[in-house]
């Protein structure tokens, strides 16, 4: 097994995203007699969690190999703040899913939770970067880069590397910063987002510009769709 050594630094490479919807392989288990149910799941999950579970169950027997059904599930239980159920979906989807990204994120913050922060960097193969985790892949979903950054700019605030946490939470709010990964972020990193606040109004210990200017320029288009940035 690896020896686990904290990353401390952010890693920094051109990545495509887009708002608009994309095919995976992940997406692509979906039957597509499904896929009109399980995208009404998915608004259910932060509309009325419960209803989502509801729903869900109804499916779920027979569709429980679906990865995406799983990710709905647990953000479901995450909405209604039943941590055990979260638990036992997040072991599940990740045993079951080791690749999904989402079954990453998910099972890296339960650890990050627990306090087992050895399993962190093995969850992501010891890579800090969406493009290098996934090389075969040229465009992410803004939702799979905002819950790649929110987990890594936790880790970082766990670990005491304030700047690159900040810098995670920075590129976050370029992408959206009213969605609700966004928002909760900032929450748990609100000592750091806090202290950088008072260093930005008092001109003590300003951020290292060779960490924050990797989201200076605000999502420049990479392609005619407005959907479409580069970070």
């Amino acid at each position: 097994m690896k020896q686990h050594s904290p990353q401390k630094k952010l890693e920094v490479k051109e990545l495509k995203i887009t708002y608009e919807g994309i095919e995976t392989k992940w997406t692509k288990m979906t039957p597509k007699s499904l896929r009109k149910k399980v995208t009404q799941i998915q608004e259910y999950t932060q509309s009325d969690p419960h209803r989502a579970i509801q729903e869900i169950s109804k499916i779920y027997l027979r569709h429980r190999e679906l990865p995406i059904l799983n990710n709905y599930l647990n953000l479901s239980y995450q909405a209604i703040g039943d941590t055990e159920n979260v638990d036992k979906i997040t072991v599940k989807t990740y045993k079951s899913f080791p690749r999904y990204l989402f079954a990453k994120t998910n099972y890296a913050h339960t650890c990050l939770r627990k306090g087992e922060m050895d399993k962190f960097e093995e969850i992501f193969e010891y890579k800090s970067d969406l493009k290098a985790l996934y090389p075969e892949r040229e465009v992410f979903h803004y939702t799979e880069f905002l819950a790649f950054m929110s987990v890594w700019a936790v880790y970082y605030y766990k670990i005491g590397a304030d700047k690159a946490s900040i810098a995670c939470y920075k590129s976050m709010k370029v992408v959206d910063a009213e969605h609700h990964t966004t928002r909760t972020t900032k929450v748990l990193i609100h000592r750091t987002w806090s202290l950088w606040l008072m260093d930005k109004i008092f001109g003590k210990n300003p951020l290292d510009k060779k960490i924050s200017e990797a989201f200076k320029d605000k999502a420049k288009q990479t392609s005619p769709s407005r959907h479409s940035y580069k970070l």
